[in-house]
């Protein structure tokens, strides 16, 4: 196996593991019952009102962010990027996995409830890390956000707070309508809306041996150092 397929094999078990380690975190979170991650707190609060599993609607709603980014870029749509599809699809297997994992977990009292909230940002957070190394796809919601972007010209951040905040407000709009509660959105989504991002800046740094491990499997001729 040449160093370029080593590379991308290695590349691939990291982002596969840290959608699964995503997934572990996001289904804590839903245990905790102070609500969900922004990105997932629509098909969270979907699957408590429809029959379809919180996978599922994962796997939907992510579809039509790959939709919208081909309506927005059109020409400019990378086909390779309709790889998101796939790994949506198993990042919503990983969801209703997860979710079965942590079918016996139950937590009672409001301070418990806090801590394993407090513990899925940081699971979460180590995921997205994973992710980021891998550095093969973005999550569709992430390059819905910068199809976004790029499509207004405003910045990344700036569009990123919006879309989490509009997935929460519909979140929130859905959960009053079906069940005149706040059912999968609540406190937590707030403090997992803040936390996530600011762990993940703590984690990426932490792994940087990881891109010395993905250097060291690559041919000479295409380490950075030798690119012109």
């Amino acid at each position: 196996m040449s160093g370029i397929k080593r590379n991308t094999v290695l590349n691939l078990f990291v982002m596969t593991s840290g959608l699964f380690i995503m997934t572990l975190g996001i289904a804590v979170s839903a245990k905790a019952g102070l609500g969900t991650t922004p990105i997932s707190c629509l098909p969270y609060v979907l699957s408590l009102a429809f029959p379809l599993t919180f996978g599922m609607f994962t796997f939907i709603i992510n579809c039509f962010f790959v939709l919208f980014q081909y309506m927005i870029l059109k020409d400019r749509f990378e086909s390779y990027q309709l790889l998101q599809v796939p790994l949506i699809f198993v990042f919503g297997v990983f969801t209703d996995y997860s979710m079965f994992l942590m079918s016996g977990l139950e937590i009672t009292g409001y301070y418990w409830q806090w801590a394993f909230c407090l513990l899925s940002c940081v699971i979460v957070a180590f995921g997205v890390a994973l992710l980021f190394k891998g550095n093969l796809l973005m999550m569709a919601g992430d390059a819905f956000v910068r199809a976004v972007s790029q499509g207004t010209k405003f910045e990344f951040g700036s569009v990123k707070i919006g879309f989490d905040t509009s997935m929460v407000v519909i979140a929130t709009i859905v959960s009053v309508i079906v069940f005149s509660a706040f059912n999968g959105v609540r406190e937590g989504t707030i403090v997992a809306a803040v936390l996530v991002g600011l762990i993940v800046k703590f984690f990426v740094p932490r792994l940087s041996f990881m891109d010395r491990l993905f250097c060291e499997n690559m041919p000479k001729d295409d380490l950075p150092a030798n690119r012109n």
